[in-house]
């Protein structure tokens, strides 16, 4: 009998949830800002909840926009541009959570609003790769992007003023 030739394994990648990065994300920006309201684990705990929860509202106000923005795309689609694109959300966190911890800076909100930008701008980006028009795929993402900056820069510094825990 001939050998049977060798068939190459096809392997589906692994893909996270589209709400995993910026769950992750956040929870660290909100930790680092409840962190500087009081440096107890109260205030850090109640800031990982308040990030994790904005995390969830903002990807979710996303995922809408983009989704009515491109109804011929379906939702499966903008869902996996969105896990694509926030992937770069990461980055900024580990890079915050560096300034503040290691180099004593204030600079989490700085890098928060730079986060969102770049992975909306990104997840606008992976959206026009999978057929979006490419006006809205850059639109709808970074209007969005600048709503949920000015929110999360607003909230997080009215929390950071009024409660010390």
């Amino acid at each position: 009998m001939g050998a049977v030739p060798n068939k190459p394994v096809e392997r589906t990648p692994v893909v996270l949830p589209h709400w995993t990065a910026p769950v992750l994300a956040f929870a660290a920006f909100g930790g680092l800002v409840g962190w500087r309201m009081g440096a107890s684990a109260l205030s850090s705990g109640a800031g990982v909840v308040a990030g994790a929860a904005f995390a969830f509202a903002g990807t979710y106000l996303l995922i809408q926009a983009l989704t009515l923005a491109h109804p011929g795309l379906g939702r499966a689609t903008v869902l996996e541009a969105a896990a694509t694109g926030l992937l770069l959300l990461l980055p900024f966190a580990i890079l915050a959570l560096a300034a503040e911890l290691l180099l004593g800076w204030k600079a989490s909100q700085v890098f928060s609003s730079a986060g969102l930008m770049t992975a909306c701008g990104a997840v606008g980006v992976e959206v026009a790769r999978r057929g979006g028009g490419r006006l809205r795929s850059m639109l709808v993402p970074s209007a969005t992007a600048f709503l949920l900056s000015a929110a999360w820069v607003v909230l997080s510094t009215f929390a950071a003023a009024n409660w010390k825990w």
